[in-house]
């Protein structure tokens, strides 16, 4: 009916040689994607309080907490992405080889998680400064930024020790 690659979902990855992959997934990539939406799962329940932190994660005068209502709806957003992607092409999605493309899509859902609750601080800033609100929100915001773009991040506060120490961007 089909050659063996087509029938059998676990074959050898021609990459690494890894023999449980599946379409050049390796179990290593799989962990990877379990440990990383672990570790979201793990910052939902912090930032939303869900999971009790006793003081070391809050900042003075209480924690920045993210409502999960934006955790709902960032996934429900997420799930109509996938369905609807799913909905208007589902003829193509008729092997257990296109695996890829179903789990990039279900990674929406932890990408849509972190986003939002980002989103959510940066918008939560700006009313806490417009209503004359602490700067938490902001600067959780802006910790989420950071963390989203590292590498601008990085160069930026490189340029400002370069103005702060009073070098030019030739001397370093």
């Amino acid at each position: 009916m089909g050659n063996a690659d087509t029938q059998s979902p676990e074959r050898t990855d021609e990459a690494t040689g890894d023999a449980g992959a599946v379409d050049g997934w390796s179990a290593g990539n799989w962990l990877l994607i379990g440990v990383l939406t672990g570790l979201t799962l793990v910052g939902i329940g912090l930032s939303a309080g869900l999971v009790p932190v006793d003081g070391w994660l809050t900042a003075p005068g209480g924690a920045v907490v993210v409502p999960p209502y934006v955790y709902l709806y960032a996934s429900l957003g997420a799930l109509g992405y996938v369905f609807t992607k799913l909905m208007t092409n589902v003829e193509a999605y008729d092997e257990y080889s296109e695996i890829e493309e179903l789990a990039e899509m279900a990674l929406r859902m932890p990408a849509a998680w972190v986003l939002a609750a980002g989103v959510y601080l940066l918008f939560a800033a700006g009313a806490a400064f417009t209503n004359g609100g602490s700067g938490q929100q902001y600067a959780a915001g802006l910790a989420f930024l950071v963390g989203l773009y590292v590498n601008v991040a990085v160069k930026s506060l490189g340029s400002l020790a370069d103005r702060l120490l009073g070098r030019s961007s030739a001397d370093s």
